[in-house]
């Protein structure tokens, strides 16, 4: 059983497996590395660390979450 996995120009995820088993187990690798990207990007966000490994276009957004204070609210909060 194998299974290849690549993604388009814009990133899309494409899957093709020998059978349904490996298909999932794709699928579910593929899900798992998006949502570690997603988390990751999120909590860099909210730290407003985000344009060290975006680039320079994510400093406004950094700039607003040092200023709000995201991550110590988001801390109080839970």
């Amino acid at each position: 059983m194998s299974a290849e996995t690549y993604r388009d120009a814009w990133g899309i995820p494409h899957l093709r497996a020998d059978s349904a088993d490996e298909l999932a187990r794709a699928q579910g690798r593929v899900t798992a590395r998006d949502r570690a990207w997603q988390l990751e990007v999120e909590r860099h966000r909210a730290q407003g660390t985000s344009a060290s490994f975006l680039g320079p276009e994510a400093l406004s957004w950094d700039r607003l979450a040092r200023r709000a204070r995201l991550a110590d609210t988001a801390r109080r909060c839970h």
